[in-house]
């Protein structure tokens, strides 16, 4: 928080911007306990200062009861993800010149994917990237295995 919002918030409570900041700090670290800890409402409750009133404790846990479905859904909807995977492309390919006699004829695979990466920002559009990559016969037959046995134990689980 920057010093400006500190000084005008304890100008506005009639406290120094210090005091400010330590009140900031204390309900960030209560309300991440109840949001992360699954806590309830008297669970919010021990979270905060000995020192609180009652009354203002009540308060407090009630407001951020209040606010913790939206709170976990933006925390749910702000989870960084691996790309998604938007388009697939591929085609075999034969070397038909090279200047070395033993690539000559050989089967390949190209590969290119379209992917599109997560927002890194608030109201910002994801972007999207190409991956192309090659694979040789023998690198092609370890991914199709590799993919039977994902296929295979997601078969198993459901």
């Amino acid at each position: 928080m920057s010093e400006k919002k500190c000084s005008a918030w304890g100008e506005e409570l009639g406290i120094d911007g210090g005091s400010v900041r330590e009140i900031v700090e204390a309900l960030e670290e209560v309300i991440t306990g109840t949001l992360y800890g699954d806590l309830d409402r008297n669970g919010t409750v021990k979270l905060l200062p000995k020192k609180a009133s009652k009354e203002l404790k009540i308060l407090l846990a009630n407001s951020i009861a209040d606010f913790l479905p939206s709170w976990r859904e933006s925390c749910v909807n702000n989870i960084v993800s691996p790309p998604k995977l938007l388009d697939f492309d591929w085609r075999v390919d034969i070397a038909s010149s090279s200047n070395v006699l033993s690539r000559m004829l050989v089967p390949s695979v190209l590969v290119e994917m379209t992917l599109q990466d997560e927002a890194t920002h608030h109201r910002e559009m994801a972007g999207t990237r190409n991956v192309q990559f090659e694979l040789s016969k023998e690198a092609l037959g370890t991914l199709v295995k590799s993919l039977g046995k994902i296929r295979d134990q997601l078969a198993n689980i459901s």
